[in-house]
């Protein structure tokens, strides 16, 4: 008996006319059940099923006299392929379920960006929880529930999704709107980015005359943004690097980290204000910190712990923009080269020579990673 289902998006090849998957099963004799990739194509004489190029993890599911208790998850590497192998019991005590799964070197980059991904974001919302739980704190010394409740609403965030003036972006940066006539290769390569990144809106691009400076930025969300880039990272910068920095800077607008920022600084403010109030309060009502030490210890505090919280934020985002980026153009030696040229730009000395200790106190300061850790995690998510 044969099995058929639709399985969507695992990356036909442009020759295929319908871009659906199908899975195909069999149940044989004795139990076993095969998960295959097939692809349906149109030809000259009507479909047909054939094997899918570039196709997923390929599954087997096999009914079992015996499984060693000793190995029930065994995971083997042969080459460019990981076969991974689970034995699960069933309703019957001498009958196990084995399962197979052949990851090739593409599944196993796609989950180790899945992991770097979750990872990140579970980062982002630990640092966004730390900084809202340390301003309720600081709400309640200064007035219990209710200041609290005044805290947190002055911290809240502040969406606004519409569109960034031109005049606005020349008056804060002095950059000049391009367009596409001006640079149509510039405007393919950002087309083709935001086809992948599935942003329904094109950010727009401007042009800083800097021409000895490399560098570029990324205001507002998905609905309404703007990239600017300066003239030097245009000339000194090669058409693939140039993709990887527009990739970069698609990410950070795709993930809103801009909102993200501005909430995280939205709330440093509040706690800023909220323990210098409380601050002042504990002073007038008792005269001085003799008896409220701790209180004004950690009011006293506060604002640093939120400023480390929200540097701690931006690195987050900053790797979680790379591995997007990468994500969205394959190419990881053109956003190391990227990374190299402006490390060399801004520091005199190439990344390849840096050096990265997690124990050193003065990356809590930073709000980018050190080139040299954005490297090694581009470099850990490509293979």
């Amino acid at each position: 008996m044969t099995f058929l289902w639709l399985w969507h998006e695992i990356g036909m090849t442009p020759q295929e006319v319908e871009p659906n998957v199908f899975g195909v099963g069999r149940l044989g004799d004795f139990g076993v059940f095969n998960v295959g990739a097939m692809a349906w194509r149109e030809g000259r004489t009507g479909p047909r099923v054939g094997v899918a190029a570039g196709s997923p993890p390929g599954i087997s599911f096999t009914l079992v006299r015996s499984a060693p208790r000793a190995q029930m998850l065994q995971l083997v590497r042969s080459g460019a392929t990981v076969l991974l192998d689970v034995h699960l019991p069933t309703d019957r005590p001498d009958i196990f379920l084995s399962c197979r799964i052949d990851l090739g070197s593409q599944d196993l980059s796609f989950l180790r960006r899945s992991f770097h991904q979750t990872a990140n974001h579970r980062s982002s919302a630990l640092a966004i929880a730390g900084m809202t739980l340390l301003l309720a704190i600081c709400g309640w010394i200064v007035g219990g529930t209710e200041g609290v409740h005044r805290a947190l609403t002055g911290g809240a965030p502040r969406q606004d999704g519409s569109a960034i003036p031109q005049e606005t972006i020349f008056r804060w940066f002095g950059a000049r709107l391009l367009r596409p006539a001006e640079l149509p290769e510039l405007f393919n390569m950002l087309a083709e980015v935001c086809h992948r990144a599935r942003l329904s809106r094109w950010p727009d691009i401007y042009c800083l005359p800097a021409p000895h400076d490399m560098n570029a930025y990324a205001l507002g969300g998905p609905d309404g943004a703007a990239i600017i880039l300066t003239e030097g990272l245009l000339r000194g910068m090669t058409r693939e690097e140039i993709a990887g920095i527009l990739a970069h800077e698609v990410a950070h607008i795709r993930n809103n980290d801009v909102w993200t920022m501005s909430w995280a600084a939205a709330l440093h403010r509040a706690i800023e204000w909220t323990s210098l109030t409380g601050l002042a309060s504990l002073r007038a009502r008792h005269g001085g910190f003799a008896d409220n030490r701790p209180w004004a210890s950690l009011l006293s505090a506060a604002p640093m712990l939120g400023r480390l919280l929200g540097l701690a934020l931006s690195r987050t985002r900053e790797l979680d923009a790379d591995a997007t980026a990468l994500e969205l153009t394959g190419d990881w030696r053109a956003l190391i080269a990227a990374l190299d040229k402006l490390e060399r730009h801004h520091a005199g000395f190439p990344v390849l020579s840096l050096t990265i200790h997690e124990d050193d106190p003065m990356r809590l300061l930073r709000s980018h990673p050190a080139t040299s850790e954005r490297v090694g995690a581009l470099l850990g998510l490509a293979h």
